[in-house]
């Protein structure tokens, strides 16, 4: 175990190929550190903003300037020389390592605590600190709190504080890991990016998730869980991502249940059956309220069999492993386990896991297309204004989001339908040549060119390789030229890493930061279904059911979607092919079938589609509807089908009837017409031939009578004109309506030449420039509307009114010549009328007579203003009118 006093966590990466470990014979582990430490980072003195320094710091204006008698701003931290060297040789190895950037301002925050936490050490051990792990993380956070309240007068914000935490608990981690000798279990903070000596898989999905077993509480949970995990690491029982879950489950619920019922100090809980079934059914009531949750309503059923399942394992591990776990763990209980804690609940309370399957919903292709449209937005730069044209022909202009790695993982996982982890952890170079295969001669996207080579983590035993085409080789050598341009140097492992912290390219990008990424992209499109759900970037499942679905729609064999998708078993494959015969009896059964002359058949739908189903064989299949006949029974019929009782159609053989019938009725007018010109008699109705062909145009006009009755219920569903498909049906169409149908071909056209369409700025400007042309030539039409319109009503015709009525502003109509013209032509000649002279009547007083001479005075001032007015306001237009023009001939 640490030794006292000191907060020790544990993390790892593998060491970069160009930076391999030393071994340096007969000095400590610290003196091994220090000594890959090269002189120019010995000292913790940086120019923040000069390379190599920029790869490592966060750049912030106020540490750019010198430390007076230094070459760089001074980070030394007071204290004996060995917390300069540590801070020192943390800040190398996150550079080398690619481990993360570091804010300068926290290092600063960090050495101004140490002063105060080195006293507050000395008054506790009477002694003086010797490295950074003898000072508690909590110790530094607290004093580094007390000096940012006493010079700020207020307390730093929660987020301020948490990022103070992490970059001191990632220091004392990193030093603690790679400079003590206890073993790599030892720590209560397993981190497989900081400590190589974790037992992990080559390719690891989920290296960023970290275990941490500080929380746990009690010890005696604590400590058996690590006895547990490091055993099933060690032997590769789980996964990591199964290990970290487990830990948080049991510590969450079990740990909180022990906590509550005063379980503080013996692991067994209770040695006698009756007891320890009584605990854990009272603890199985725990999960079932809502106090096991901090959310609203309680733990899905699922869940807490879940929970079930692991507590079990738990105590079933311990009780095999009684001796062993006693040792590992200090806790000699553990070796008094016995056979009762292998069965907590009896055979009526044991845990029914059901399997807990995922929806399997799937994208359209008109759906997918729209948000291919979309997606140059998530590639483009943050200063960069992305044009998009979408399929509607829609114009739009959005601000880039500066992830161009996630804008190509997910083109990728919409061209081959693989899971997002096996994208993520692509080799920097997976393409293989396909043997015995020859280049194409030219760019045919039907032809496979090379085969993908992705990471199967999931399930073991099948082949990892697909084959592509062009345009995916093609992403792919796009994304390998950015990384190229984006980190010169870097000898990646993996074709897409992380956007902040890179770890020299050994570590594939997280799954976290993917899905961040194309949450951000949600939040700025409205884009739905034609349900009005959201569609959503971030749902990357979605993408391998709309492949799968599509390839069992087109009829690949199953065996080949199963060996495409990469599952070991039938059994996942087939969830495809349920929906897919699920979906297709449904559009069965949405038609009405019809017999012979229009008859009503009195076999339900349902039984229709099994006795269709069930005698699928080439002599039941009709190309204008299905056979009743039974399976076992022989047609005597030929092809008298339409007046057959067993006969049956729908509305979706609707234009192959009509078809039929005309084609019916210009057979029997020939052969009457040759008839009478052999013979020169007329072929009678009763002819055997011709009283045939006379009841299969009545069955066709009786059953296309009836049919298009629901003509109307076919128009407002579009799925109305697809039949069902089968043998010997060539040229038919499935009846299935193949929404997915052309989504994988739409993915593989959004790559255009060597790059990709999302990086092609030409495209948005075009479409720019035909939205504007667009724009303006209905402006045109709603001005040229205006001034009939205005003429129509008899209102004065000016620009003002012009532009009001259009719904334009007046620098539009201005832009128009032509039509300014046109305005300035219906501007009326305004005339003042003069006013009367006449004299007033003797009957009129004087005082009347008085008033009338200041009233018409002042209408005669006030007529002349607006002439006046009128006269300016067609000045002012004829002005801007010049100018206008005048612009136009300077820009031609």
């Amino acid at each position: 175990m640490p030794p006292a006093g000191r907060a020790f966590t544990m993390s790892t990466v593998d060491p970069p190929s160009n930076f391999p470990e030393q071994q340096y014979a007969g000095s400590s582990a610290w003196e091994q550190q220090w000594a890959q430490v090269p002189a120019p980072w010995r000292a913790p003195v940086y120019r923040i903003d000069v390379a190599p320094f920029t790869e490592v710091f966060v750049q912030n204006r106020y540490y750019t300037t010198p430390t007076p008698g230094c070459d760089g701003y001074d980070f030394t931290p007071p204290g004996p020389p060995r917390f300069g060297h540590e801070l020192a040789w943390w800040v190398y190895t996150c550079w080398r390592e690619g481990l993360r950037r570091i804010d300068p301002a926290k290092i600063v925050w960090f050495t101004g605590a140490l002063p105060a936490a080195t006293a507050e050490y000395r008054r506790r051990h009477d002694t003086a600190p010797v490295s950074l792990l003898d000072l508690s993380v909590p110790d530094i956070v607290r004093h580094a709190t007390v000096i940012f309240e006493q010079r700020r007068h207020r307390l730093p914000t929660p987020a301020y504080r948490h990022n103070l935490q992490w970059t001191v608990e990632h220091l004392h981690t990193l030093l603690a890991v790679r400079t003590a000798a206890a073993p790599w279990w030892s720590y209560d903070t397993w981190d497989l990016r900081i400590d190589p000596r974790i037992p992990q898989r080559e390719h690891e999905p989920h290296h960023e998730r970290v275990l941490k077993l500080a929380g746990i509480e009690p010890p005696w949970l604590r400590e058996g869980l690590r006895f547990w995990m490091r055993t099933a690491i060690t032997h590769q029982l789980f996964t990591w991502t199964t290990a970290v879950a487990r830990c948080q489950t049991l510590g969450r619920h079990l740990g909180r249940f022990a906590l509550a019922n005063n379980y503080l100090d013996d692991p067994l809980i209770a040695t006698d059956p009756d007891r320890l079934r009584a605990v854990f059914l009272d603890f199985l009531a725990y999960l079932r309220s809502p106090e096991a949750t901090t959310k609203s309503g309680t733990l899905s059923n699922y869940l807490v069999a879940e929970i079930q399942y692991q507590v079990q394992a738990f105590y079933t591990f311990m009780h095999d492993h009684g001796a062993e776990a006693a040792a590992g763990t200090g806790n000699s209980r553990w070796k008094d386990i016995g056979i009762s804690h292998t069965r907590l609940w009896a055979p009526a309370y044991l845990p029914r896991k059901t399997r807990r399957t995922r929806e399997l919903t799937w994208y359209s292709t008109a759906d997918l297309q729209r948000m291919l449209a979309y997606l140059p937005v998530l590639a483009a730069d943050t200063e960069q204004r992305v044009v998009l044209t979408h399929p509607d022909g829609q114009i739009s202009v959005m601000a880039g989001l500066g992830d161009p790695q996630a804008a190509r993982a997910w083109l990728l996982q919409a061209m081959t339908g693989r899971r997002a982890s096996e994208i993520l952890m692509l080799d920097h170079d997976p393409l293989q040549a396909i043997p015995g295969a020859a280049a194409p001669a030219g760019p045919d996207t039907g032809i496979f060119v090379a085969r993908l080579r992705y990471q199967q983590t999931k399930i073991d035993g099948v082949d990892p390789t697909i084959l592509i085409e062009q345009q995916i080789v093609d992403v792919i050598r796009e994304q390998q030229r950015w990384l190229a341009r984006r980190y010169p140097g870097m000898a990646p492992k993996y074709l897409f890493v992380g956007m902040v912290h890179q770890h020299q390219g050994q570590r594939a990008r997280p799954y976290t930061s993917y899905l961040n990424a194309l949450k951000r992209l949600d939040a700025v499109h409205r884009l739905v279904d034609a349900q009005g759900n959201p569609l959503r970037f971030s749902q990357t499942h979605r993408l391998r059911h709309t492949r799968a679905t599509e390839l069992l729609n087109d009829g690949v064999p199953f065996h080949v979607v199963q060996r495409y998708l990469g599952h070991k078993s039938p059994e996942m494959t087939a969830r495809y092919a349920a929906t897919l015969a699920a979906t297709s009896e449904a559009e069965f059964l949405k038609h009405k079938k019809i017999g012979a002359m229009g008859a009503d058949i009195t076999i339900s739908p349902s039984d229709i589609y099994e006795m269709t189903q069930l005698g699928k064989r080439t002599d039941r299949v009709l190309p204008n509807g299905v056979c009743l006949l039974p399976p076992l029974k022989s047609c005597d019929k030929g092809n008298a089908c339409l007046s057959c009782g067993h006969f049956a159609t729908d509305a979706t053989h609707l234009d192959d009837l009509r078809d039929q019938l005309g084609a019916t009725e210009t057979l029997l007018a020939s052969r009457r017409q040759q008839f009478a010109d052999r013979t020169g008699r007329e072929l009678t109705d009763d002819n055997v031939w011709v009283s045939e062909r006379l009841r299969e145009i009545g069955s066709l006009q009786a059953i296309i009578a009836r049919l298009s009755e629901q003509t109307h219920t076919l128009a407002s569903n579009r799925s109305g004109d697809k039949a069902v498909a089968g043998p010997a049906t060539a040229g038919r169409r499935p009846q299935l309506p193949i929404l997915t149908r052309g989504a994988h071909e739409s993915a593989i056209n959004h790559v255009s030449g060597p790059g990709t369409a999302m990086t092609d700025p030409s495209r948005g400007t075009e479409g720019l420039r035909r939205h504007a042309q667009q724009r303006s030539q209905a402006a045109r039409r709603r001005i040229d509307k205006a001034i009939r319109d205005l003429r129509k009503q008899g209102t004065p015709v000016n620009v003002n009114a012009v532009a009001r009525t259009a719904q334009v502003t007046r620098k539009t109509i201005y832009a128009h010549p032509d039509l300014l013209e046109r305005i300035r032509a219906h501007v009326p000649l305004h005339l003042t009328a003069p006013p009367p002279t006449g004299p007033a009547p003797d009957s009129q007083n004087s005082i009347v007579a008085a008033l009338r001479r200041q009233l018409t005075t002042q209408q005669t001032q006030l007529a002349k203003l607006k002439a006046e007015l009128k006269a300016r306001d067609q000045a002012l237009a004829a002005a801007h009118g010049e100018i206008a023009r005048l612009s136009n001939a300077q820009h031609q």
